[in-house]
């Protein structure tokens, strides 16, 4: 079952325009935000090429959640068959998706351009700055020339300082000068260390040095030793007759044993083994200082090539922030620094980009004096904008004078009105709009905007002959939403309230909508005064008692409805206490209302200890038995602690009680 949508506007009877607000109107809505029929056909759209998008198809019917499917089910049918509510976060979504696409193609139908928040902030911001002086233009480029200059005779020092003088032009530089010489000092910095690194490299070949000539000292000094002890042996030998052997091929070596004559061992040369052992040393000594120069040297490219990176990064940085004049700049200091023939491939593309993008700017913003001069400030203010999107620090862009961005900036003022009235729907003033603003602006073209607003008005007059066919064919509901949807297409429509009013003039049912309601106001039944009340609010108007007896019905029900919106939340949730209470809570004002009955016995037998408690502290209260029936209301509370009525129980006879006491 759905529930139909209460709307406060219905509150207040007797004007068309609050009975077409109050209508319940299930339909589809078009891209503008206009009503289509039921069919997902629009009448306006269908004789009339419209300028904005079509009307998106209606979305196939959804089958009903099955009863008695749980909380599953009742989610299902809340999504499917249930219009938003006002004040819901469905409806504000809805209504925040309409607005924006109305302003989407309002925005197109007037010209404007597809811009952001921000860039629109800050061209605003720039079309009221006052100009920059052309001496100060002149001077920052004249310094600028001189670093490229310096750079060009290798004299990076002194371009280095020129750049601090730079940042003295602080509407045209914005400090980017001041930086770059910081990050040309930070690489400079890095030298240092690699500067310290190669110091340390050298001691090291100078301690090779002296442990390769240390080692050849001693080398030769034990090759001598070794050749005297051979020569003594052999000696020794030829004075006992006998020839002394020769081991290792007649390679010297230590003694082995005594003389030849004797056959007594002779002590060891320890002189000549501690020789090769200082020789070992040395030798171990000179392969650990070339281990160091090597780690020395690639620690050096590292940084070297960190340092590299990082400026690269910088440049990068400059080229994407819009600094194109610092781009050529930075890469010249670039290739000065490290000592490179030629950019890198991606730096290159940076810089040729750089140069194309200010020479793109700085004839932009000549086609835009041109423009202005023949007043076509349509094209001057697109052309202005993609410039200053571009680059705008451009010196083109910075020396255009103040009197003409004020020209730019009115045509956009306009422009943001007319977008405002077609939005509105406000018509009225849109032709004298248009008009002045083909006077202004000699190339904007009104066919567009013209072209959606007799659109909009002929979908609202047929709109308003639809819902006079719908009247003499018997069915009031589609004519009502008919006249709710020309309304909403064109609210000032003048034929608008004329038709309305015949149209609840022509309804010979006057007499029989009062008799009906004063009948279900005596019988209570303010459910179907709900129900009918599109047809009641015309019969009753000027009725100052019967409009005060229908708000009180539309305001039960809303409350009935509200309960329900409540309790459906609350058994989503799984309290079924909570939901049981928003019923019961409601009743009191609707006692025979079947649908606050139906379910607030569905709810009972979910709900029947808390249930049970609550009647016995009820009957109990009503037998002045203050003592059990607060023990029962203590008892609802401890199962469910947020209940009202359990809490205003406990509130209202703990004073009793000690009233009575006192």
């Amino acid at each position: 079952m759905r529930i139909p949508a209460v709307r406060t506007e219905a509150l207040a009877v007797g004007l068309v325009a609050s009975l077409i607000g109050s209508m319940v109107v299930h339909a589809e809505m078009t891209p503008f935000g206009e009503r289509v029929s039921s069919d997902g056909s629009s009448p306006a759209a269908a004789t009339q090429p419209a300028p904005a998008a079509a009307p998106a198809p209606a979305p196939a019917s959804q089958p009903a959640a099955p009863s008695g499917g749980g909380n599953a089910a009742t989610g299902l049918d809340y999504m499917y068959n249930r219009k938003p509510q006002d004040g819901s976060a469905a409806k504000q979504a809805a209504d925040a998706n309409r607005q924006a696409q109305g302003k989407a193609i309002a925005a197109d139908a007037v010209g404007k351009s597809d811009e952001s928040p921000e860039l629109k902030a800050r061209f605003d911001r720039y079309l009221g700055m006052q100009e920059v002086s052309a001496s100060d233009l002149a001077a920052y480029q004249t310094g600028l020339q001189k670093v490229k200059d310096l750079l060009t005779a290798n004299q990076v020092t002194a371009a280095w300082k020129e750049l601090r003088n730079l940042s003295q032009y602080q509407r045209i530089d914005s400090g980017i000068s001041q930086e770059l010489a910081n990050r040309i000092e930070a690489v400079w910095s890095t030298d240092k260390n690699s500067f310290r690194i190669d110091q340390s490299n050298d001691s090291l070949k100078k301690d090779i040095k002296q442990a390769s000539w240390n080692a050849d000292q001693m080398s030769d000094t034990i090759r001598q030793k070794d050749l005297d002890y051979n020569f003594k042996q052999n000696k020794r030998g030829q004075q006992g007759g006998k020839q002394a052997p020769q081991p290792n091929g007649g390679v010297p070596q230590a003694p082995q044993g005594g003389d030849a004559t004797g056959g007594i061992t002779a002590p060891p040369d320890t002189t000549a083994v501690l020789g090769k052992l200082q020789l070992t040393q040395e030798y171990m000594a000179t392969l650990e200082a070339k281990a160091k120069i090597k780690l020395n040297e690639m620690k050096r490219q590292k940084i070297f090539d960190q340092a590299k990176k990082d400026f690269a990064d910088y440049i990068t940085t400059l080229f994407k922030s819009g600094r194109f004049a610092h781009v050529s700049l930075a890469a010249d200091f670039y290739r000065k620094v490290f000592e490179e023939g030629e950019y890198p491939s991606a730096m290159a593309q940076q810089v040729n980009a750089s140069l194309e993008l200010n020479r793109d700017v700085s004839s932009a913003v000549d086609v835009v004096r041109y423009k202005l001069g023949r007043k076509e400030l349509s094209g001057a203010s697109l052309t202005l904008e993609d410039a200053f999107a571009k680059n705008e620090l451009n010196p083109s862009v910075l020396s255009l004078e103040r009197s003409l961005k004020e020209q730019v900036a009115t045509y956009r003022q306009q422009l943001d009105k007319l977008q405002n009235l077609i939005e509105a729907r406000d018509f009225t003033g849109v032709d004298a709009m248009l008009e002045s603003l083909k006077n202004n602006a000699s190339d904007y073209d009104v066919t567009k905007p013209k072209a959606l607003v007799n659109a909009v008005k002929l979908e609202s007059q047929l709109r308003l002959g639809k819902a006079k066919l719908a009247a003499q064919q018997g069915d009031q509901k589609t004519a009502l939403e008919e006249f709710q949807a020309a309304a909403e297409a064109w609210p000032g429509n003048p034929d608008l309230q004329d038709k309305a009013v015949a149209f609840f003039n022509t309804q010979d049912t006057k007499n029989q909508a009062v008799t009906d309601f004063d009948r279900l106001v005596k019988e209570q039944n303010y459910r179907e005064i709900f129900d009918k009340q599109l047809g009641f609010a015309p019969a009753i108007h000027g009725d100052a008692k019967r409009e005060e007896q229908l708000k009180d019905a539309l305001t039960k029900i809303k409350n009935a409805e509200m309960a329900v919106e409540k309790a459906n939340a609350l058994m989503m949730n799984g309290d079924s206490f909570g939901a049981w209470e928003s019923i019961e809570l409601a009743s009191k004002d609707l006692p025979d209302d079947k649908k606050l009955n139906k379910m607030r016995a569905d709810l009972s037998g979910r709900s029947a200890e808390f249930v049970a408690a609550i009647n016995k502290a009820r009957d109990a209260e009503a037998r002045n038995e203050d003592g059990f029936s607060l023990t029962w209301y203590v008892n609802a509370q401890r199962q469910y602690p947020a209940s009202r009525i359990a809490n205003e129980g406990i509130d209202r006879l703990s004073k009793k009680l000690l009233q009575g006491k006192s």
